[in-house]
């Protein structure tokens, strides 16, 4: 089944994404999770459709086969991951799994029996340990790596999964009950979630407070007409209003007419000068304050004269919103429901047009792409407004699709720049690490050429050895190793087995020092020096003579030698092949995830933010390092992308200076914006 193979593989290639950046794991167990994984994934979706419980005692039991006796703790630890995973997944979890349900005819299957669920991934977690080894602590360690990284991941993944499996056509479940959804779960979900929650009604208190405002004028309250609450009950009065109602929307009808512009519709590339934008209200209408049909047109004006004043939005993007206002304000006039539903479809219109501008710069013109299919999705959009009862699900689908693969396209682009700053920050953490190893092989040795090339060179090769296979891996052993025993070969032997164990070492000790040496591209001729005098040494030892102890003050003493270069918490400039980061630095322990406090920020959203001595600029997260924190923001109309701490973002948001404009829904901050505009007054 192609969906089922493409979700498979989605599921696996991020989970394994995520697992090989862990510096505690080895390539074995790489291999070790996605093939757990992937066998429980199979496991659980080639059951047939029967009784959950059972599922769930088939993926136990394949658990409990990887468990020895000394695993208990292990075990309970990993329950608790897969808990937390559930919880920082939620709704984006079920999402995906109401749609697995239908894909293999299962409605009633339950959270543990999920393919793609927490209780898969704990397997291969079990896997992974297994295949790891070590000791409870390190193998502690890694599950608290995973677990910080997983769960900052893993909302985003199941978002991916439902996308991918809605662009199969394969519906949600009907009729299934959701889980509970603790705070966890609703304070990690996903965007949309967070759009959908309005602080209050701003629209409908705008409303009432223009009605208010008519009142104060006219002398008399007037209920507002679409209500219902504004019948007279006398049925001449009422023909007369629903006449007069007519004329008004044969009116707005003309004025709509007379200011089309069929190449803003069309979507044009060239077009004159845009005409000021300005919003239409009762006063243009020549209608009495504090009618009801008043009341709404001028509450729809607010909002629009807040949209046009928006800094958010290119002026074009604008006109496009304003080619909508006659439509709105007559579906004002006769659906009140407009006012009172944050989930109206002509309001979620306006917000979805907006999001999908969303960083444009303010000089954008219609010959941006972008830009010529909002235009051309206006006027379809018009004429659906215009036909009563007509549906804007197609229109609120086609921008969805347009906010999702112009998000995609901006990531994609951006592969480049996280690919600069992943190696980066591998190259500042592997030389945090080696310089660490060297500090205490510094401590350990009395001979100054021996420190001066453990400093010199093998710090290039442990550099080294942790990039090609991280801290763990075979090569760091090794070096490592062959450093130890450097160190010992030129201290006294005081005994015969010393002398004896250093007579059979020091060839093989000079062969894997040449090798390290070749790794690094040390040349013969400069390396020779050094094995000359480490004969010497070695010699010397033999005989027990002590080395010379190192002079204070010189290279092998200094820590600025030993640091590796400059802090890693400095701002610089990457560049490669015309490519620029502007890298604002992460924080000195790399490895430890920093996450945002505020607002949940999370890969997919669009941030506004600042940097030193420039103006605002937006850009789309297209990535976070599951390890620095690193977030990087890339704007196709920037020169470069940007790449800063978590914590940096926090502040920032913390304090004002950035927003999470993507999550903001335009007509409601309209409102918000036009009801504190209207109590100054």
């Amino acid at each position: 089944m192609p969906v089922l193979r493409a979700s498979k593989a989605l599921f696996l290639s991020r989970l394994t994404e995520i697992v090989k950046r862990c510096a505690f794991a080895t390539a074995p167990a790489f291999e070790a999770f996605a093939h757990e994984v992937g066998e429980a994934h199979d496991q659980a979706a080639s059951a047939s459709p029967r009784d959950d419980f059972e599922q769930t005692s088939q993926l136990t039991a394949s658990r409990l086969t990887l468990m020895g006796d000394d695993d208990l703790e292990l075990d309970i630890r990993i329950g608790e991951i897969g808990s937390r995973l559930r919880e920082a997944a939620g709704r984006d979890l079920w999402r995906s799994q109401l749609r697995y349900m239908t894909l293999l005819s299962r409605p009633a299957m339950n959270e543990d029996s999920n393919p793609l669920g927490p209780e898969v991934i704990c397997l291969g977690l079990w896997a992974l340990c297994k295949a790891c080894g070590g000791s409870n602590e390190q193998r502690h360690a890694m599950l608290d790596w995973l677990e910080r990284a997983l769960g900052q991941q893993l909302p985003a993944l199941y978002r991916d999964l439902d996308q991918l499996l809605a662009g199969y056509g394969i519906e949600p479940v009907q009729g299934a009950n959701a889980p509970v959804v603790t705070p966890v779960a609703v304070a990690v979900g996903s965007a949309e979630n967070l759009n959908q929650a309005a602080p209050g009604n701003a629209l409908s208190t705008l409303q009432q407070a223009v009605r208010r405002l008519g009142n104060q004028q006219t002398g008399a309250p007037v209920d507002f007409f679409g209500d219902g609450g504004g019948r007279s009950g006398n049925a001449t009065l009422d023909a007369a209003a629903m006449v007069m109602l007519n004329h008004l929307l044969d009116r707005l009808t003309a004025l709509e007419s007379r200011s089309a512009h069929p190449a803003i519709d069309a979507g044009a590339a060239e077009l004159p000068a845009p005409a000021p934008l300005c919003a239409l209200t009762s006063k243009d209408l020549d209608l009495p304050l504090g009618k009801p049909e008043a009341i709404a047109i001028d509450t729809m004006a607010l909002i629009f004269e807040s949209i046009f004043d928006s800094s958010d939005l290119p002026d074009t993007i604008k006109a496009a919103i304003g080619r909508l206002q006659i439509p709105l304000l007559k579906l004002a006039i006769v659906d009140p429901s407009l006012f009172t539903n944050d989930q109206h479809p002509a309001r979620l219109l306006i917000n979805r047009m907006a999001r999908a501008a969303v960083g444009l710069p303010r000089n954008t013109g219609w010959e941006h792409p972008i830009c010529q299919r909002i235009g051309r999705l206006t006027a379809a959009a018009r004429i659906a407004l215009d036909t009563r009862g007509a549906p804007l699900d197609a229109h609120l689908a086609d921008l969805d699709t347009l906010i999702r693969e112009r998000d995609q396209s901006i990531r994609r682009a951006a592969e480049t720049s996280i690919q600069m700053v992943v190696e980066h920050e591998n190259r500042q953490y592997a030389e945090q690490l080696a310089a660490t190893w060297l500090r205490g092989r510094l401590a350990r040795t009395r001979s100054p050429e021996v420190a001066s090339f453990l400093e010199k060179y093998w710090l290039r090769v442990m550099v080294a050895a942790v990039l090609e296979d991280g801290a763990a891996g075979k090569r760091w052993q090794e070096s490592s190793t062959t450093g130890d025993e450097l160190i010992w070969s030129v201290q006294p032997k005081q005994s015969a087995e010393e002398r004896k164990r250093l007579a059979s070492l020091a060839s093989s000790l000079v062969r894997r020092i040449g090798a390290g040496l070749d790794a690094i591209g040390v040349p013969a001729a400069e390396r020779s020096p050094f094995l000359n005098a480490l004969f010497d040494l070695q010699t010397a030892a033999l005989r027990s003579q002590a080395p010379t102890p190192p002079t204070p003050g010189t290279a092998a003493d200094s820590p600025r030698a030993i640091a590796g270069g400059a802090s890693p918490a400095a701002p610089r400039v990457l560049e490669r092949d015309g490519w620029r980061v502007h890298y604002l630095g992460m924080p000195s322990d790399t490895r430890s995830p920093h996450t945002l406090a505020v607002a949940n920020w999370q890969v997919g959203d669009w941030l506004r933010f600042r940097m030193a001595n420039t103006e605002p600029l937006c850009g789309l997260g297209c990535w976070q390092n599951p390890s620095s924190g690193t977030i990087l923001f890339f704007n196709p109309d920037w020169p470069y992308a940007v790449a800063m701490s978590a914590a940096t973002v926090d502040q920032q948001i913390r304090s004002g200076r950035a927003q999470l404009v993507s999550r903001v829904a335009i007509f409601d901050a309209a409102a918000e914006r036009a009801l504190g505009l209207l109590e100054k007054r």
